[in-house]
């Protein structure tokens, strides 16, 4: 699960002063103010990386989208020592914004919703990766405060041992014999599943402007009794509990392929559906800033997107081969949509949520 507690063989602390407790010591951390935007000399990069020896992160564990492939990287290759600690989305943009005066971690990985948030509030530091022009102009910021690496598409994932007819669209779903077998999250408590709506909003003639299509859609299904009221978690899904599920791609491989389900089936429905990217960012005063600037680039490389695209989510590169095998495992993504200003998917967010008290008092 995204967001879990990684520590190092050896105790190690982060305390509010800056300085990293050891079990043998104190080692003191400082941030090197106005570094250049761009590396020019990689080597001298990975020197002073490490000399650091250290990446401390929010929200990057092992089991989020490969993080422990990338971090195996930083381990082997650099030497470099990760300590990530699990959190949400929310809890890392408060857990930032009170730590601004006495930073903690390096890097993080978030929604592109939350992208205005972070320029606006001053939580990062410009930085631009060697693969920077590869980048698309809508999925970073034009001054390197933040980009995008990797996405995914909402879709179906269907157990096939349960559901013989394989739902293809949305409208499918709102068929008789789907009937208590939909299991979806709460879009008041999830950004998943508040892009599920966003999802179902383009496929029924709305966008991110207007959200109501996907409100309206899901008033349906509840009143069909289609949906199931059971989270789609991995254990509903082991235990044949959740039929189908609506959440990311990614999520839905990862489950068939960790749990050897070959019956679950994923699904991006063709009737429309949204893509959401993952921003990463090197925190505003990072105590290990060339730590943080050798994980972007480690993200970015050719083996740091293959790294993504094993846990299943699409590299933002498209230059980037991925072995045929592991792509054979993608199903087709051509009807997706891609939100390409973050504030107004903010707004659209907020929309979602509020909409959604109707759709929860239907009976």
């Amino acid at each position: 699960m995204k967001k879990i507690l990684i520590g190092f063989i050896i105790l190690v602390m982060i305390v509010g002063t800056g300085s990293v407790v050891f079990a043998g010591g104190t080692k003191e951390v400082k941030s090197t103010a106005a570094l250049p935007v761009k590396t020019t000399n990689m080597d001298d990069l990975i020197t002073r990386a490490k000399k650091e020896g250290v990446l401390v992160s929010y929200g990057l564990p092992d089991d989020w989208v490969n993080y422990g492939g990338i971090m195996k990287i930083m381990r082997d290759k650099y030497g470099i020592k990760d300590m990530d600690t699990d959190m949400g989305s929310g809890t890392i943009i408060s857990t930032l914004k009170s730590e601004k005066n006495a930073p903690v971690a390096d890097s993080t990985d978030l929604g592109f919703n939350f992208a205005t948030v972070i320029t606006a509030e001053g939580l990062s530091q410009p930085y631009k990766n060697q693969h920077w022009d590869e980048i698309p102009a809508f999925a970073k910021d034009p001054n390197g405060l933040w980009s995008a690496a990797y996405w995914g598409t909402i879709a179906f994932t269907v157990n096939t041992d349960i559901v013989k007819n394989i739902p293809k669209t949305w409208e499918d779903l709102l068929k008789p014999e789907y009937k208590n077998m939909v299991c979806i999250k709460d879009p008041r408590e999830s950004g998943t599943a508040n892009m599920m709506v966003l999802a179902a909003a383009y496929a029924n003639g709305g966008s991110v402007n207007n959200i109501q299509p996907g409100i309206e859609y899901f008033k349906k299904l509840k009143k069909a009794g289609n949906i199931k009221p059971v989270r789609p978690s991995t254990s509903a899904i082991q235990k044949g509990e959740a039929p189908i599920s609506i959440f990311w791609d990614f999520d839905g491989l990862s489950k068939k392929y960790s749990l050897g389900m070959d019956s679950l089936k994923i699904v991006i429905p063709q009737d429309g559906t949204v893509a959401g990217m993952y921003i990463q960012f090197i925190t505003a005063g990072a105590p290990h800033p060339y730590a943080a600037r050798l994980l972007l680039e480690t993200e970015y490389s050719d083996a740091g997107q293959i790294e993504y695209a094993k846990g299943f989510v699409h590299p933002i590169r498209k230059s980037v081969k991925i072995p045929a095998d592991l792509a054979a495992k993608f199903p087709p993504a051509e009807v997706v949509k891609f939100v390409k200003d973050a504030s107004v998917l903010g707004k659209a967010a907020k929309a979602i949520a509020t909409g959604w008290d109707k759709v929860a008092a239907i009976q």
